[in-house]
């Protein structure tokens, strides 16, 4: 039996698969390198990540524009006992956040929301983050918003950054507002059937990134070195494989041709 690609599909497809995962792996390091100062650090959860889920949930305003008051612990925005994971915790950030209804930019309002926990990727978490977005009436600098939440500690991000802290004014009425991701909602297309669906945005901030040292990201290239290392070996005794074992075929097929001599010639 010749043994060379032609004759071993099989073999051929994973002597391709080797070499893409090694040209992937390269492509992979020189990325690295090139953009060194630049990589997020997974194992953060970062505000700006927290900002882009927020930016992913719709809003139902009510038909009634009826206002309540606020509960008095998102009045003061100040941290309450100790950040562990079962302790609620309340604070006040500035944030830049843009919320539309109906197409137009809201301004110089309270709203106030109760977020499920499954909104924020906690699965099977009963939690619930309470949020008041007190919007400005005029801009300053790229804050148009004082955010403060309510709810424990392992809801919000665990970054090194944080933003800057405000202080809610002194007015205590808010809109009661619903924010949810509809498609994980069970009856999905009856959400906000009686209201209307309004949009929010919460721009991210290039300082609130956590990004990897220099030395991490050194082994992970280390790490892909070694692996492209091993990958290169084992394309090599496919290589030798495919040479000899071709050589000895042609060998073998002379001798069984050479076995073969006619008896009456």
């Amino acid at each position: 039996m010749c043994l060379n690609i032609s004759s071993k599909p099989p073999l051929a497809v994973f002597a391709a698969t080797i070499v893409g995962f090694v040209l992937a792996l390269i492509s992979v390091s020189l990325y690295l390198q090139s953009h060194k100062a630049q990589i997020l650090n997974p194992d953060v959860k970062n505000w700006n990540s927290f900002y882009e889920t927020l930016s992913d949930m719709d809003i139902c305003f009510p038909n009634s524009t009826k206002m309540s008051s606020l509960p008095p612990r998102l009045q003061s925005g100040v941290a309450l006992g100790n950040e562990t994971e079962d302790t609620n915790i309340t604070f006040s950030i500035f944030a830049d956040v843009h919320v539309e209804r109906e197409g137009k930019t809201m301004e110089n309002q309270i709203l106030h929301a109760l977020i499920n926990s499954t909104y924020l990727g906690f699965k099977g978490d009963t939690s619930v983050l309470e949020i008041t977005l007190e919007l400005a009436k005029d801009t300053a600098k790229n804050w148009t918003a004082c955010v403060t939440v309510f709810g424990p500690s392992h809801l919000l991000p665990d970054s090194p950054y944080s933003p800057p802290k405000c202080t809610p004014s002194k007015r205590v009425n808010a809109y009661d507002i619903e924010m949810a991701q509809p498609w994980m909602v069970p009856d999905g297309a009856r959400w906000c059937s009686a209201g209307v669906l309004g949009g929010l945005r919460v721009a991210a901030q290039d300082e609130l990134n956590v990004y990897l040292s220099e030395g991490e990201v050194t082994t992970i290239q280390l790490h892909i070195l070694y692996t492209t290392c091993l990958l290169c070996v084992m394309m090599i005794g496919l290589l030798f494989y495919f040479i000899f074992g071709k050589r000895n075929c042609s060998k073998a097929k002379t001798l069984h041709t050479l076995d073969k001599i006619p008896l009456h010639p």
